[in-house]
């Protein structure tokens, strides 16, 4: 025994106008994963877009500055230590609280659950954390 727990790992992101998206990850999060959810975002929200993001290590990385250096990305962080300001951070607390408490006899189960639970999300005003 390892001691190790599977797990599913989601990065999130919640637009000025409401919408949401999340990308499943097999990883760990790195700065490989922080390139591929900017290129999906572009994908998804068009090609110049501003991200705002927390200071996690995989999101300050050399490599996705380096990424964002020749894209239309504007990255822009949060202080540290200020989950109070993330809109997304209010996606996960409503994840928890349908989650939360709850055994799901397999992993398949419960990524089932999550991602049927973010359909179900009231997603979070941005401005009101931004520009309260």
């Amino acid at each position: 025994m390892t001691g190790a727990w599977d797990s599913i790992k989601l990065l999130g992101a919640v637009s000025d106008g409401g919408e949401t998206f999340f990308l499943p990850c097999a990883e760990n999060f790195n700065s490989d994963t922080t390139i591929r959810l900017l290129d999906a975002l572009q994908t998804e929200f068009g090609e110049k877009i501003c991200v705002v993001l927390d200071n996690a290590s995989y999101f300050t990385a050399n490599a996705v500055q380096e990424f964002v250096e020749d894209t239309s990305i504007e990255l822009c962080y949060l202080p540290r230590g200020s989950p109070e300001l993330n809109p997304a951070e209010e996606c996960w607390r409503q994840l928890d609280q349908e989650l939360g408490n709850r055994l799901f006899e397999t992993l398949d189960d419960l990524r089932d659950a999550a991602l049927s639970a973010l359909n179900r999300i009231k997603v979070p005003d941005v401005f009101t954390y931004l520009c309260p």
